[in-house]
C-alpha cells in the first residue's frame, strides 16, 4: 500500500510540537509547497530535536531528583545518572521519555575477577531497593498528579508544567574488573531490578551512550540521522522492533557508509536498506551482530519479521524520493535542513 505522506507528516509534526513552548521543531522547508511530501518526510525524519527542547526533559528529571533527595529517609546514600535517547540525540519526539537511574550508593556488586575483601552485611540489598521504591512512590504521589506505579523496574511521573515524562529506574552498582582497573564509568554497570521476580538484570548504559555518541560524532551525525529515520518509520508503521534493535542495526553499519554530507540523506537511507537485506538473509551474520556496548547480540530470529516490514517501508520511501529531482532542490536552495 502506498505511503500516505500527508498523514505521516502530520504525525511527525505532532511528535515535534512542544505544548509548553507552543511551537514546533520543524525546518523552514517543512512549510514549503514546492517541495514534494516524500522528500520532506525523509529529511524531517532525520533532523535532530534541538537542545533547548531536550533541556526541558533534563530539567524535568532534575526536578524529580531534587524532590527525591529532599524527602528520602534512608540509611544509604543515592547516586543518579540518566539514560535514554535524549542523551544520544536520537529522540524523534519533543516529549521523549527519560530515565533517571536512582542507584543505591552505599555498596556495590563486584564483577568476575574482582576480589570482595570487605563484603557488605549491614542490610539486605533486595529489601533496600524495595524500600527505595516505596519511598519514591510516596514522595512522587505527594507532589505529582500523574504517577504510574505499574512498571516492573520503574515508576513514572508526568510533569504537567514542563509537559515531560520521567521514568525513575531503581538500580544497584556493578563494578566490573575493567572498572576497578581504570575507574572509567564506561566500564561500570548497573543491576536493574525486576520487582515482580526479585531478579537483577545487568546492563551497561554508560558504555552504550558513549558508543552511540562516538559513532554519531565520527559520522558527522550520520548514524544518529539513520537511527532517527528508523525510529520514525517504526512510529508511523507500527513495526515490532525496539529502539534498541534499531540502534543496533544502524550501529552495525560502517562509518564510511553513514558519514553525512549535505544533501546525502538518501545515501544513509540506502546504506540502512542494504544492511537490513544482509541481516534478513544471513542468519549467522545477524546473530553475530553486537549491541553498541558489545554486551548483547539482540538481533535474534524473532526480529526478522520486523526488519522485513521496516525495510519494505524504507525501500518504498527511497523509491518515491528517487522519482523526484532530489538533489535539484538543494542546488536551488529550496531545502533547509541541519
Amino acid at each position: 500500500m502506498a505511503i500516505d505522506y500527508e498523514k505521516r507528516l502530520q504525525n511527525l509534526s505532532a511528535r515535534r510540537f512542544d505544548n509548553e513552548l507552543n511551537e514546533s521543531i520543524l525546518t523552514k522547508s517543512f512549510s514549503s509547497t514546492s517541495i514534494p511530501k516524500n522528500i520532506k518526510y525523509l529529511m524531517e525524519s532525520m533532523v535532530r530535536i534541538d537542545k533547548k527542547y531536550n533541556d526541558k526533559t533534563i530539567e524535568a528529571a532534575n526536578r524529580v531528583q531534587k524532590h527525591l533527595e529532599n524527602n528520602y529517609d534512608l540509611h544509604f546514600s543515592r547516586a543518579y545518572r540518566t539514560q535514554g535517547s535524549v542523551t544520544t540525540s536520537t529522540n524523534i519526539k519533543v516529549h521523549s521519555d527519560f530515565d533517571l537511574l536512582t542507584i543505591i550508593d552505599r555498596y556495590h556488586y563486584t564483577g568476575v575477577g574482582v576480589p570482595n575483601d570487605n563484603p557488605y552485611t549491614d542490610s539486605e540489598p533486595n529489601s533496600d531497593i524495595k524500600i527505595l521504591r516505596r519511598q519514591s512512590e510516596k514522595i512522587m504521589e505527594d507532589i505529582y498528579d500523574e504517577v504510574d506505579k505499574t512498571g516492573k523496574k520503574n515508576i513514572s511521573i508526568f510533569n504537567k508544567s514542563l509537559n515531560r515524562k520521567v521514568d525513575i529506574v531503581f538500580c544497584f552498582w556493578y563494578n566490573s574488573k575493567k572498572y576497578t582497573e581504570t575507574s572509567s564509568e564506561y566500564y561500570r554497570g548497573i543491576y536493574l531490578f525486576d520487582f515482580t521476580k526479585d531478579e537483577k538484570i545487568l546492563d551497561y548504559p554508560f558504555a552504550h551512550i558513549n558508543q552511540v555518541n562516538a559513532k554519531g560524532d565520527n559520522t558527522n551525525d550520520g548514524s544518529r540521522k539513520g537511527i532517527r529515520l528508523l525510529k520514525t518509520l517504526k512510529a508511523d508503521a507500527d513495526i515490532d522492533l525496539s529502539s534498541f534493535h534499531l540502534t543496533t542495526i544502524v550501529h552495525s553499519i560502517s562509518d564510511s557508509e553513514l558519514y553525512y554530507y549535505r544533501g546525502k540523506e538518501i545515501n544513509i537511507a540506502k546504506a540502512i536498506s542494504n544492511q537490513l537485506e544482509k541481516l534478513i538473509n544471513n542468519g549467522e551474520y545477524r546473530r553475530s551482530i553486537e549491541s553498541p556496548n558489545g554486551t548483547e547480540k539482540p538481533l535474534k530470529d524473532d526480529t526478522v519479521d520486523g526488519m522485513k516490514k521496516i525495510k519494505a517501508d524504507l525501500d518504498e520511501l527511497i523509491a518515491d524520493v528517487h522519482k523526484e529531482l532530489y538533489l535539484g532542490y538543494f542546488e536551488k536552495g529550496e531545502l533547509i535542513y541541519s
